[in-house]
């Protein structure tokens, strides 16, 4: 029996409905760096820890209608405490020394939101 993914994003069919093949061809097309970068900051531990104090930031900047500030008042559009910038610096520093690779059918799903049948 023939396998299905469901993927309704960029470069899908308008059924939504792909063979295996076709969703990595769209995959492949489309998202090839995309993933394997994305694949690295799910895997690294500075890289999400990263995302996670931006995320927590703008969430509760967006809440509470605040925006961040630094020392001399000028405001800032992300988190700029030194925790940050190191975490920051380590994912960057990681990710310029890791080569790119493939996603696999697995990661691609995960990445894009796309279900199996």
């Amino acid at each position: 029996m023939v396998e299905y993914i469901y993927y309704t994003g960029v470069g899908s069919k308008k059924n939504g409905k792909h063979t295996v093949e076709e969703f990595l061809d769209i995959m492949n097309k489309n998202y090839n760096i995309k993933c394997s970068e994305f694949l690295i900051d799910s895997d690294y531990k500075p890289c999400k820890e990263s995302k996670e104090i931006h995320s927590k930031t703008v969430a509760y900047n967006i809440k509470h209608h605040k925006p961040i500030f630094n020392k001399n008042g000028t405001k800032l559009k992300t988190n700029k405490s030194k925790k940050y910038k190191k975490l920051l610096r380590q994912c960057n520093e990681y990710k310029k020394n890791t080569r790119k690779r493939k996603c696999n059918l697995e990661e691609y799903i995960n990445f894009s939101g796309a279900e199996k049948e």
